[in-house]
């Protein structure tokens, strides 16, 4: 816990000089939830945070960010971000402390294109996760919902060494990362040629998009890809998604392996995600649900392949007091052909950003 108490006071002491120059934004945001939740063939027990599914470290809104710009002259800013995650109920993280790292970079941009390199979320995270209004609750639909790919190249965590370029123009985006360091990392893997994408076209109230992302491990000779096609429409307070995914890497969400299930030909097997949500909102009252179908097959103990089919589906309701300060209840049931990954949730909770 102290070397992150001395690790934010670097950081704001840092920003003090850099004020009189460039300009400091500070952001964030506080989330608790309660609930009674059954996992698997467990008993049913009222948690809160974590075990709900959005609140550990990795995986939930809470934050404290800095946001850092100048303007360069010629129509260029350049701009630096880090930021950290923490626990509002408990003190989870792997090394004792309650804050973690999640994106540190800085970049260059224009009024059409920028630059950008450091520790960066995945724009096959970033381009389609806020069609799923109950993100980062314990109603989400990544990581065990079942709706959506885990892992840091789909829908969950940060990743290291990245450069980052993108250009928007008209209605049109196009990002592209990809992460050049040949070293073996800690954990034994080199990332070399791995790379991220996204083809985003749209206008105010709707958008379609296409990502892809290829995680290489030049240790184990290996290379998984994932990649979705998805879009989102408004029409006054009306709300619909739709997104298609083929995931070989999905981090062991719903028992699927990291590396994938390999066949009986030594082949990576793809799993299919199926996930579409609709909602509406009348004034502060928002309503909004989701319902989702994975198809994919997985190793069991024995070493043979064994059916991870699931559906899954969440249902809710939120109360907005401003923009910033909203509540929230509802109700999530994921139900996989693997019982151990079964689960019901009950919930309620609130948040507020600043």
């Amino acid at each position: 816990m102290n070397k992150n108490l001395i690790a934010l006071a670097v950081a704001a002491a840092l920003t003090v000089p850099m004020i009189a120059q460039a300009e400091v934004k500070v952001s964030g945001a506080v989330q608790g939830e309660i609930g009674s939740m059954k996992q698997g063939t467990g008993d049913r027990q009222t948690v809160t945070g974590g075990p709900l599914g959005a609140l550990s470290a990795a995986g939930g809104p809470n934050k404290i960010r800095f946001d850092v710009s100048e303007k360069l002259g010629g129509g260029l800013t350049g701009f630096a971000r880090f930021d950290w995650s923490y626990d509002t109920f408990q003190d989870r993280g792997s090394s004792g402390s309650n804050f973690n790292n999640r994106e540190k970079y800085v970049g260059i941009k224009g009024s059409m294109a920028h630059f950008k390199m450091g520790r960066i979320q995945g724009v096959y995270k970033t381009s389609t996760l806020g069609y799923d209004r109950w993100a980062a609750t314990g109603l989400q639909a990544r990581k065990t919902g079942g709706g959506m790919s885990a892992g840091a190249f789909g829908h969950n965590s940060f990743i290291d060494d990245v450069l980052e370029a993108g250009v928007k123009f008209g209605g049109f985006k196009a990002t592209i990362q990809g992460i050049i360091d040949e070293s073996v990392n800690a954990k034994g893997v080199s990332r070399k040629n791995s790379y991220l994408g996204e083809l985003k076209y749209g206008m105010k109230n709707w958008e379609i998009a296409a990502v892809g992302s290829r995680q290489r491990d030049d240790v184990a000779d290996l290379s998984l890809t994932n990649w979705k096609v998805g879009g989102k429409y408004t029409l006054g307070g009306l709300y619909l998604a739709l997104q298609y995914e083929s995931v070989e890497d999905n981090d062991n969400a719903m028992g699927l392996m990291t590396k994938g299930s390999v066949g009986v030909d030594g082949e990576v097997e793809a799993a299919d995600f199926m996930w579409g949500s609709i909602g509406y909102r009348m004034g502060n009252v928002e309503l909004n649900g989701w319902v989702a179908g994975l198809k994919a097959d997985t190793l069991n103990a024995a070493g043979m392949l064994t059916t991870a089919d699931a559906t899954s589906y969440a249902v809710g309701v939120k109360y907005h007091f401003s923009k910033n300060m909203q509540v929230y209840a509802g109700w999530r049931d994921t139900d996989s052909e693997i019982d151990a990954f079964d689960e019901q949730a009950l919930l309620g909770g609130m948040r507020l950003g600043f």
